[in-house]
């Protein structure tokens, strides 16, 4: 008697490269905006290599001391050095795991493969949140650890905990530049800007959005002052004693360096991207299908040192923990660091 199996709706050598390529909108504006960029060579083939962590030597920028004056003298040139340092970059290995009883199945639909068919296709749609939440929480552990450590240098507020907020509170192009500003000259960097709906509502009311078609993407961006606009419910919402406090962030170019890997050494049941097995005796012989899912990454802020000051597992970090200002060192400059953040009222 014939059985279906997980096997005949997802096949893991066309799967796992499908998870790959087929991005959601959101991730192709951030690739393509350049806030994600591609790690260097080195630091790749060390991504390869075993280890839960990557050490990123750099040098420092040259000294801006005035240049000595020539003259007759017999005084000697006092000479300056370069010096140089590293930082610390995690990787993260992750796996997610479905598993669906055929029976339930055949009680919802009478079809048993019915519920795998519809984890199948929501995947990558997973994955995807997964790396945004990632992002989102990235940019938080940077701006907390600018608060906790650099007097709040990366934050401008124009947030007050007030029950009727005035237009002054709300995001406007004079608060973003302020915010651009907190990178001095470099503010001109900053290519894209993230916010919650609400604020981006905001925007739409006071017919501030403009939508561009790219020529190399099927669908039109909104931007506002020439900057990308991402905007979702994810971003982060403070609640305060009358109204709350939404933070939008600004990226840079290169605010992220990422790498982004779905493993294909192969296994019994698939590969290491996409594993299915079956279990025919649970549920008394009704069987359950099984499908797991796992990412390679590197996903970490230019210029910030992982400390894993605070980790649970030395293996990865988790949402929590990628935002907590202790697991966190700033090592470049701050306006060679391409994230600033707004703090608004809507």
């Amino acid at each position: 008697m014939a059985t279906t199996q997980i096997a005949d709706i997802v096949e893991p050598r066309t799967f796992t490269p499908y998870m790959q390529e087929n991005r959601p909108e959101k991730l192709v504006m951030l690739e393509r905006s350049g806030i994600l960029s591609p790690a260097d060579g080195e630091v790749q083939s060390r991504f390869s290599a075993g280890g839960r962590k990557i050490e990123v030597p750099y040098w420092d920028d040259l000294d801006r001391t005035e240049p000595t004056i020539i003259n007759d003298s017999d005084d000697q040139l006092a000479m300056s050095k370069i010096t140089a340092d590293d930082m610390t970059a995690a990787k993260h290995r992750m796996a997610k795991g479905w598993a669906a009883k055929s029976v339930a199945g055949m009680v919802a639909t009478g079809n048993p493969k019915a519920p795998m068919e519809q984890v199948a296709s929501r995947v990558n749609a997973y994955w995807a949140w997964v790396k945004e939440m990632r992002i989102m929480n990235l940019a938080k552990g940077v701006i907390a650890d600018s608060v906790a450590n650099h007097d709040g240098d990366m934050v401008f507020p124009v947030y007050q905990d007030i029950a009727a907020p005035v237009a002054a509170n709300r995001i406007s192009s004079q608060a973003v530049n302020r915010a651009r500003l907190t990178l001095g000259d470099a503010m001109s960097e900053l290519r894209a800007i993230g916010m919650h709906t609400h604020v981006y509502a905001n925007l739409l009311d006071d017919e501030k959005i403009e939508f561009v078609k790219p020529s190399d993407l099927p669908f039109e961006v909104p931007t506002y002052m020439e900057m990308l606009v991402l905007h979702s419910e994810m971003f982060p919402v403070t609640a305060g004693a009358n109204s709350d406090k939404y933070t939008c962030f600004l990226y840079g170019a290169g605010a992220f360096k990422h790498i982004d890997e779905v493993p294909t050494e192969p296994t019994m049941y698939g590969n290491m991207g996409t594993e299915i097995t079956r279990d025919p005796k649970t549920g008394n012989g009704g069987g359950e299908d099984e499908l797991i899912t796992r990412r390679y990454e590197l996903l970490h802020p230019s210029g910030m040192s992982w400390t894993s000051t605070n980790m649970a597992d030395p293996n990865g970090a988790t949402f929590s923990e990628l935002a907590n200002a202790a697991n966190w060192e700033r090592k470049y400059r701050r306006k060679n660091i391409r994230i600033a953040a707004l703090d608004v009222n809507v």
